[in-house]
């Protein structure tokens, strides 16, 4: 017993009911709230060696039981092929990346992937396809970025070198009088010298 009365027992018996009630308010709505999967499927193009990484992300979903399963023309694609794990979000919610790696001569076989979801909050399954080609050509977007470019640079150099061209004018045609005089002057000064001669 302390000074007050009190022992340490009851003192922790206080403070674990006193905690136990402000928990409750915090936790109550959490086990009741639900999120849905925001599910797309990514692709990265491996430049050496003509590979296609295809990734299915499904994010921020809650609670963090999922299913997610890609399907190769319509057989589940065992899970020793695929790469990602379950990773929580900062705000509470979940998401997981599966990852498939397609080889040059895969894609030349034109193979039909397809991401497959399930979860607590979705009616239905959710599939989303994938098929090979659809990744815009790298040149024509580089291309396309390049062209963008040389107009911006057009846009503000051909005007640019009016306005110098112009200056330069200006600047030749407001001497043009003073020179135009000296050699009326000179003109004059050389008749006058012929005559009197």
């Amino acid at each position: 017993m302390d000074n007050d009365g009190y022992s340490y027992r009851h003192r922790f018996t206080l403070y674990l009911g006193i905690c136990n009630i402000h928990m409750g308010r915090y936790t109550v709505p959490r086990i009741q709230y639900s999120e849905r999967p925001r599910v797309r499927l990514l692709q990265k193009t491996i430049r050496d060696t003509g590979e296609v990484k295809v990734s299915c992300l499904a994010t921020g979903f809650y609670p963090r039981h999922i299913n997610l399963t890609m399907l190769r023309d319509g057989r589940q694609v065992p899970h020793e092929l695929l790469s990602g794990e379950l990773l929580p979000n900062g705000d509470g919610t979940y998401q997981l990346r599966r990852t498939l790696s397609v080889s040059a001569e895969e894609l030349r076989e034109r193979h039909h992937d397809t991401c497959s979801v399930t979860h607590l909050t979705l009616d239905n399954k959710l599939d989303i396809s994938w098929e090979p080609g659809e990744e815009p050509n790298i040149v024509i977007t580089t291309i396309v970025v390049i062209l963008v470019v040389l107009g911006v640079v057009l846009i503000f150099a051909i005007p640019a070198i009016v306005i110098c061209k112009r200056k330069l004018r200006g600047s030749q045609t407001s001497l043009e009088p003073v020179y135009s005089a000296a050699r009326v002057a000179e003109k004059e000064d050389t008749a006058s010298h012929s005559s009197s001669t």
